[in-house]
């Protein structure tokens, strides 16, 4: 019988897309993939370490899988491997640890420790595997790395300097999912728009993934500000394939807490981004981080980002409290902000970003949209998203997984938005 393995992923959607590729060489040497929390021989948390709850919930998630299953071998990869290191040596739920660069070939490593237990990988892989993905959208790393060095992120530690995939190498493996039947795929890297194989930027890789015929959609995860934003909206504006949605990281609109950050920008500069952006692209989807109780942040400080925030077209809002990570500036800086005064903005803007979000659905009221279907419930209903990031719910019936449908807007509640398969002219 092959062995079983399951996989936990905190954070982001590189971390995904990673997964997806480990799962992949797991799949390769011979072992079954199993859901998370079933019997299983070996059990991968991929975790993440970019805040101190996403850490905690990594290794939370190692105690769950060993209480659940006393039997299985726990590994703790990626991120946490690199910024805990030493600490988790003795760890009651970790039975081993691996770093970024030993994580794809963990069925290697676990063979050479037990050969008695677990398979040999092959030693070549003429036709490399689909890579399995939890969501219908294809998830593809193209980069990682970062070497910005903002003052509050571990990510230059836990992931080192920028290194980007050949994009020949990236064609070819977005050929391969695009023939086993995804219709859209995301883009994704520690830095995205530091992609740079030889002469080609990202716009050069976008363009190349263009290309392919069956290739419908493809969304970019989140692109910083001072790297290639000017080049990707010019190019959105023009494209039918690229999805019109920007993720662009704010964390601060008060230029004295940027400063501190180390943020490559002001907020004039940031807001003169989106106002070029917003004009290319009117339909645009436009979301951001925030981090909200950075060291010195004043309420004078908080105000000013509150004021950016309201005066930007923003329709996704990711909010977080400032986390002290060990290793980084910030975490030596005097004036730290207590507990409760982070968690009384992030609910200020909470409310915000709630607001924003439910204005912007409302916006396509009456108008069409193109929506890839994620799911199909029980009704025949099909569940998804728009290119510009909005969840929807088109009724009808004979909808199918990654099949991309054009609907007419009926309503909106929450933030999403419900419509149905006519054209908005009635007919």
């Amino acid at each position: 019988m092959n062995p079983t393995v399951s996989f936990k992923t905190i954070g982001c959607r590189l971390n995904q897309a990673e997964t997806a590729a480990m799962t992949a060489s797991f799949t390769r040497a011979g072992y079954q993939p199993t859901p998370f929390g079933t019997p299983c021989d070996v059990t991968i948390i991929h975790g993440c370490a970019i805040t101190g709850k996403a850490e905690h919930s990594s290794l939370y998630a190692a105690r769950q899988a060993k209480r659940t299953n006393p039997g299985t071998l726990v590994i703790l990869a990626g991120c946490p491997a690199e910024t805990l290191g030493p600490t988790l040596e003795h760890h009651p739920s970790v039975d081993l640890t691996v770093g970024q660069t030993e994580k794809f070939s963990i069925p290697e490593r676990l063979h050479r420790l037990q050969p008695e237990r677990f398979p040999r990988p092959p030693a070549t892989c003429p036709d490399p595997p689909v890579p399995h993905f939890e969501t219908q959208r294809a998830l593809i790393k193209v980069q990682d790395g970062c070497d910005f060095h903002c003052a509050y992120c571990i990510v230059p530690t836990a992931r080192g300097n920028p290194v980007s995939r050949p994009l020949a190498e990236i064609r070819d493996e977005v050929h391969r999912v695009v023939e086993a039947g995804f219709t859209e795929i995301i883009l994704t890297g520690a830095n995205l728009g530091r992609y740079q194989d030889g002469p080609h930027p990202l716009v050069d890789l976008i363009r190349t993934l263009e290309a392919l015929p069956a290739l419908k959609r493809i969304r970019l995860s989140s692109v910083e500000i001072t790297t290639t934003e000017a080049s990707i909206i010019d190019h959105m504006a023009a494209s039918s394939k690229l999805c019109h949605f920007l993720h662009i990281p704010l964390q601060s609109g008060d230029d004295r807490t940027l400063a501190a950050m180390g943020r490559r920008y002001d907020a004039t500069a940031f807001r003169k981004t989106i106002d070029y952006a917003v004009s290319r692209i009117p339909d645009l989807g436009l979301g951001t981080d925030i981090i909200v109780g950075f060291p010195g942040e004043n309420d004078g400080a908080f105000d000013n980002t509150v004021k950016l925030v309201r005066d930007l077209p923003f329709s996704n809002l990711h909010i977080f409290p400032y986390s002290r990570r060990s290793g980084t500036r910030a975490d030596t800086m005097t004036d730290q902000i207590p507990d409760a005064k982070k968690k009384e903005r992030l609910q200020a803007l909470t409310v915000i970003g709630e607001t924003k979000r439910q204005l912007y659905a409302e916006s396509f009221i009456g108008k069409q949209v193109s929506v890839l279907i994620e799911r199909v419930d029980k009704e025949g209903n099909g569940h998804g998203w728009t290119g510009q990031y909005v969840q929807a719910r088109i009724t009808g019936a004979g909808f199918e997984p990654r099949q991309i449908v054009t609907a007419c807007v009926t309503r909106a509640e929450a933030g999403a938005i419900e419509a149905h398969i006519r054209s908005c002219d009635g007919r």
